[in-house]
């Protein structure tokens, strides 16, 4: 008769060990919604800052732009770019569009002037110039192919290299519009 005993002693020793974990896992939980909502309200409470100052920057930013824009063009002759408080400044060359007048022209001159493997990379199956390969060609060969290049002028260049801040924001703006969103 002492087997049936022990075996609901086990018993109920076992359903007080889950008794105690579930009681346990609960309070993890609970501590656990709290950061949560501690995370929330921080959020709420520092969105308007947040928002404050993400306009400063762009406007910062924008004000940047126009003085670089503004300044004058010897500054930027021997070196068309510069770090200054991690920030870089300056000029650099925009890639550009690719264009011509007659796609099919093109792509003949491509097969004709152009080793195969060339062309191949160049020209897309259902007939067309594939414009990526296109920068890579020199201006000879753009010029021997018919191809130009347009609006290929020098831009402003405002940029943190340092680069953590924006990848901060990024997350915490991706969070903000999920929250919106919900």
């Amino acid at each position: 008769m002492s087997a049936p005993a022990d075996s609901l002693t086990e018993s109920m020793a076992l359903e007080a060990q889950a008794a105690s974990l579930r009681a346990a896992r609960d309070h993890l939980r609970d501590i656990a919604n709290g950061i949560q909502q501690d995370i929330e309200a921080i959020k709420r409470a520092r969105l308007p800052a947040l928002r404050e100052a993400l306009a400063a920057c762009a406007q910062a930013e924008t004000d940047l732009r126009r003085a670089v824009e503004a300044s004058p063009a010897e500054l930027w002759r021997r070196t068309r770019t510069r770090l200054v408080h991690g920030i870089r400044i300056g000029w650099t060359k925009s890639r550009g569009k690719v264009e011509w007048d007659d796609e099919a022209k093109v792509i003949e001159r491509i097969r004709r002037l152009l080793p195969a493997e060339q062309a191949a990379l160049l020209i897309r199956v259902r007939e067309a110039v594939h414009k990526p390969a296109v920068y890579d060609l020199t201006a000879g060969d753009l010029k021997r192919l018919g191809i130009r290049i347009e609006d290929d002028c020098d831009v402003v260049v405002v940029k943190d290299v340092a680069g953590e801040l924006d990848r901060l924001l990024e997350r915490v703006l991706a969070d903000l519009a999920e929250e919106d969103a919900a």
